[in-house]
């Protein structure tokens, strides 16, 4: 079971360093309305931030599994 928590964790980890490395890429294929507005520097900021706390929580849930392997 913790397996699989790790696993859906390391998939959430990786999609918040996309978004904070490429916001680019998942601005133009989200949900959000294209072009105009949601294309200015302001949102594209707005995905690295939210990107970077989405890979800072699942990393240290991370580490809380793996720190109890570790021991």
């Amino acid at each position: 079971m913790l397996l699989i928590a790790a696993a859906i964790l390391l998939v959430f980890f990786c999609i918040g360093i996309g978004h904070a490395l490429y916001p680019d890429h998942f601005l133009k294929r989200s949900g959000l309305r294209k072009g105009g507005e949601m294309l200015t520097e302001f949102n594209r900021m707005g995905f690295r931030v939210v990107g970077i706390i989405f890979a800072a929580f699942s990393g240290c849930l991370l580490y809380v599994i793996a720190s109890d392997f570790i021991k």
